[in-house]
């Protein structure tokens, strides 16, 4: 089953069991913000330009959460930077996820579970269905770090992703966190990107992560969870 950067880490914020989110609303906006663009320079749909985002294609992604971005990006009235795409991205935390869910639904992985509160409220939580994907996803993550395994670009993107928004304890456990450490640091540092589109993404990837770690320190968004 082939999932793209959101999709990823979305799944890996769920708690299997609850069916809620773990990360921080916060950093887990940027961090879909970042997913986002990233996915999108993956698939060669955006490049940047004198620090500006631009379209590089007419193509759709056919995905309709990704699709939704890019023609907000395609019919901007002006060309912005990566950082107020970051802003206005981030600012949709709570669509991010609800597409996102949904598609994990109708893809069979996840189930919509409706849960009341004092007996009163009713919460929607989305508990895993099929452990696989997300089972497979870890194991390949656990095995690049622990036993130094090739990695793809993706690959390096999404390992970036879950420790800008502090997932790694949920991911690898607090005590593989604690051991592969050094290791994602030196994946986020080191990554070598030998292909022309690789060179392009690992632009936009170091870009937008000084971007999101200024603007953890001095934001004022307000997301929803």
């Amino acid at each position: 089953m082939n999932l793209n950067l959101v999709d990823q880490l979305c799944l890996l914020a769920l708690d299997d069991e609850k069916g809620s989110f773990v990360a921080d609303s916060l950093s887990f906006a940027y961090a879909l913000a970042g997913a986002v663009i990233l996915e999108l320079s993956l698939q060669e749909k955006i490049k940047i330009r004198e620090k500006k985002i631009e379209i590089n294609t007419h193509k759709k992604c056919n995905d309709d959460l990704l699709d939704h971005f890019l023609d907000q990006i395609r019919n901007s009235k002006k060309k912005r930077e990566l950082q107020s795409w970051v802003k206005i991205i981030g600012e949709k935390l709570s669509y991010i996820k609800e597409e996102t869910v949904k598609k994990l639904i109708d893809d069979g992985i996840l189930t919509k579970k409706e849960e009341k509160i004092l007996w009163v409220f009713s919460v929607d939580k989305f508990p895993t269905k099929n452990a696989k994907p997300e089972n497979e996803l870890r194991k390949r993550l656990n095995d690049i770090l622990l036993n130094d395994r090739s990695l793809e670009l993706k690959e390096s993107m999404l390992i970036s992703l879950i420790d800008m928004c502090s997932l790694n304890k949920e991911v690898y456990g607090k005590e593989g966190a604690r051991q592969y450490k050094k290791k994602i640091k030196e994946i986020i540092e080191n990554a070598q990107l030998s292909s022309d589109v690789g060179k392009v993404v690992k632009e936009i990837h170091d870009a937008l992560m000084m971007v999101i770690v200024l603007m953890l320190t001095t934001s004022t968004i307000i997301v929803s969870s």
